[in-house]
């Protein structure tokens, strides 16, 4: 989202929020607190929000952690979500500021918990905007995203139709292939009557682990390590039937004969 774009929307934002609860028939005060529920927070949690607009979220996520950083890219949002927090008994606890989501201006793991509700789809560079989310959070803390997507089982409706029709937005699908290779427990869900998703998952380090050395019975035996990394190359498919009829005579798995029968022909 441009920041021309998102300032020329500060002024109907709201307008726009209230007529979208009123269309779903929800509570968005009872929503909001359902959604940052989601982040699982424990007593003095640090959370970042990005895209905050309005701070229609701001409000109920500084209400259960100890410190927030609500960001968004539009100053003219940030203004309008000053005032609301203005009155409220959490804006001590609530730092606002104007940043880019793609290339946030925090630590890694400097974060217990991150979210970001509505405006993701239209990020220049959603995948990174999500990996920015997942770096600034500490391993162990949640990451949750969601916005304008309907439920694929709703996409071919006259419900489906009639909301693209009014907004395009809702033809986007979960990014769940944009997701970091540190993301952990990942759960995805439709939320207000199916028309929006949302995705949380738990922070990792890096790719998931995997034990590459265990054994495989049968046959062919070997591990991951031996099967990924130690393939033959060039090897006649009648030498490959010979060398598992050899290794099937002596009892062994195809791994092992030849590892037996290679080391004999480097001791030579």
């Amino acid at each position: 989202m441009s920041e021309d774009y998102a300032g020329a929307r500060a002024s109907e934002y709201d307008r726009g929020m209230d007529v979208l609860f009123q269309t779903f028939g929800a509570d968005e005060t009872r929503f909001r607190e359902q959604m940052a529920g989601l982040l699982e927070l424990r007593p003095g949690a640090r959370v970042l929000e990005t895209g905050c607009g309005t701070c229609r979220d701001t409000r109920h996520l500084a209400s259960l952690a100890a410190s927030l950083v609500a960001t968004d890219l539009s100053y003219d949002m940030i203004r309008i979500g000053r005032e609301r927090l203005a009155a409220g008994r959490e804006r001590d606890r609530v730092r606002l500021c104007v940043a880019d989501a793609t290339t946030l201006p925090f630590a890694t793991a400097s974060f217990d918990a991150a979210y970001h509700f509505g405006g993701l789809n239209l990020f220049p560079d959603i995948k990174r905007g999500i990996a920015e989310m997942a770096r600034v959070v500490k391993p162990g803390g949640k990451v949750v995203i969601g916005d304008e997507g309907l439920a694929p089982w709703l996409a071919d409706t006259e419900f489906g139709r009639i909301l693209v029709n009014s907004n395009p937005l809702y033809r986007h699908q979960p990014p769940l292939a944009l997701l970091p290779a540190s993301a952990r427990d990942v759960s995805c869900r439709w939320v207000l009557n199916g028309a929006f998703y949302v995705i949380d998952f738990t922070a990792g380090a890096g790719e998931p682990f995997l034990d590459l050395d265990v054994e495989f019975p049968g046959w062919r035996g070997g591990s991951h390590r031996t099967r990924y990394y130690g393939r033959l190359d060039g090897v006649a498919p009648a030498i490959r039937q010979q060398v598992a009829d050899a290794a099937a005579r002596e009892g062994l798995s195809l791994t092992a004969w030849l590892e037996k029968t290679l080391q004999g022909a480097l001791k030579k």
